[in-house]
């Protein structure tokens, strides 16, 4: 019985290799595969995260989605932009936002391999979708949609429009790849290190010549630029926030600190590729010399990966040793859609049929583990507690909520508190507040004193959050007098208890 399983399961996988190596199947396929793909981890994101609420970083998001503008204080607005058309479409819910996260990296994944096909075919091309998944990035981090994870679909997208334009030189191709290039650009200025990355591989292509005397390098460039144009008319009208943002964030404060820095920023990414390393050591076993043979390659078909792999890896080392810039190997979610190719790509390494099979299996075979782990996650984190308040802020919501009404007939349009529990409570409330995160003018800038005095506020703190409390004390001062109270919260999870924890909450309502 286990043996006809494990044969008819076999015959599964080998079907899909074959169907993956096939050109008339394969993308079919593939979009099946990455589907289901999403499905999974859609499952599991919603699950494992039942029992904590909505990551400050993504609640962020929406809050900037609800103060329409071209910039905000930390990074540019395209995925403002993203999630105001999808939260249109989709309730303000947890698995919503978790869905949106998943279709992201399913598509990071389909047009990676369709970059790596420009280097891959047969077994190595339908490896390469196994071994992507193998990187936390297409998966468990990818589930926190932020400008990083959104980051994954573009590079790929922007770097296959600029080969398919080298090798086409068609008005599409290069349009499309100006129009990635500037979504990149408008979702983290990190995006910056891909344009160099096109332009040093396009400077060094063998087609350069050709290319450089048709219209493709202007329709790219000249696409680029309108997109671009907007916000860079904001940035320079509002004194560069994110800019100033990374300069007082970022700046290493001592050799130790940029050392260390940089540590985590090469055996971090390093970390992050482990798994497909792994996998491709134990499973397809390529020789010393074809190892030698991999990964900077500079003969001519190849040379284009080499660039866009290592140039958006290396040039960040090389800024940040002039301007002594903390670096994070977690900015290099996008940086790594070429690893297949750097590891597959040489004549050297050989790809079995039963090698990428197996590849299929395990990864296939990790995947349902998590899925069916999820409810563990879930009570771990119950139990473990998280980070920033994260199991408190529907709670919170609700209680703020209920004492709005009770000092307000009108709606609540700003919530004011610690940046983290502010911005998340503020996703779960009905009247889809704003927020006065921190209460600083810098993180919040459609919030001043005439906007509290019109609108009215609440607030909320961690009971034993001193500073947060004496902020507070300060809003509800300046009056009109409110309702102040103090509540105990316990997250419950199928039956379970997390940690109680203790919170104020004070409003303020409209002067008028």
């Amino acid at each position: 019985m286990a043996a006809s399983l494990l044969d008819r399961l076999n015959g599964v996988f080998a079907s899909m290799i074959d169907s993956l190596c096939d050109p008339t199947r394969r993308r079919r396929v593939m979009l099946a595969l990455v589907c289901a793909y999403g499905a999974a981890w859609t499952i599991y994101g919603v699950i494992a995260k039942s029992s904590q609420d909505l990551n400050a970083d993504m609640a962020e998001m929406v809050i900037w989605a609800r103060e329409p503008a071209l910039g905000y204080p930390k990074h540019p607005p395209l995925p403002a932009f993203v999630l105001k058309l999808w939260f249109a479409i989709f309730p303000h819910a947890d698995w919503a936002y978790t869905l949106l996260a998943a279709i992201t990296v399913s598509a990071g994944i389909y047009l990676a391999v369709e970059l790596c096909g420009i280097w891959l075919d047969g077994e190595k091309r339908a490896a390469a979708p196994f071994l992507l998944a193998a990187i936390p990035f297409f998966n468990f981090l990818g589930l926190k949609f932020d400008q990083n994870s959104a980051l994954i679909p573009l590079w790929a997208l922007a770097m296959l429009g600029l080969m398919r334009s080298l090798e086409t030189r068609r008005a599409g191709w290069a349009a499309l790849t100006g129009l990635a290039l500037a979504a990149a650009i408008l979702v983290k200025y990190w995006s910056g290190f891909l344009g160099a990355a096109l332009v040093i591989t396009t400077l060094f292509d063998r087609r350069r010549g050709l290319y450089l005397r048709s219209k493709a390098p202007w329709i790219t460039t000249m696409v680029f630029l309108l997109a671009v144009l907007p916000h860079l008319v904001w940035l320079v009208q509002e004194d560069f926030p994110p800019l100033r943002w990374i300069a007082t964030r970022r700046t290493a404060s001592s050799s130790f600190d940029f050392i260390r820095s940089l540590s985590e920023y090469t055996f971090g990414t390093l970390g992050y590729a482990a798994a497909a390393l792994v996998l491709v050591a134990l499973l397809i076993r390529p020789s010393p010399k074809a190892v030698r043979d991999s990964w900077f390659v500079f003969e001519p078909g190849r040379r284009p990966a080499t660039l866009l792999f290592w140039t958006p890896l290396l040039l960040p080392v090389a800024i940040a040793l002039a301007a002594r810039i903390n670096l994070l190997s977690l900015w290099n979610a996008p940086a790594l859609n070429l690893l297949p190719v750097m590891m597959l790509a040489s004549p050297l390494v050989v790809v079995s049929r039963l090698a990428a099979i197996r590849l299929a299996a395990v990864m296939t075979a990790v995947t349902l583990i998590a899925v069916l782990a999820s409810p563990l996650v879930a009570w771990a984190l119950l139990k473990t507690g998280v980070e920033n308040n994260a199991a408190y802020a529907r709670l919170a919501a609700a209680a703020i909520e209920r004492e709005w009404r009770a000092t307000s007939g009108s709606p609540l349009r700003l919530v004011g508190g610690p940046f983290a529990l502010a911005s998340s409570a503020a996703f779960y409330m009905t009247d889809e507040p704003s927020t006065f995160a921190d209460f600083s003018p810098y993180l919040s800038p459609w919030v001043d004193a005439a906007r509290i005095a019109r609108d009215g506020i609440a607030l909320v703190c961690p009971a034993d959050d001193s500073v947060c409390l004496r902020a507070m004390k300060r809003l509800t001062a300046a009056g009109p007098a409110g309702r102040q109270s103090e509540v105990t919260l316990t997250r419950h999870w199928l039956g379970f208890a997390g940690k109680p924890k203790d919170f104020v909450i004070a409003t303020v309502p409209p002067r008028s």
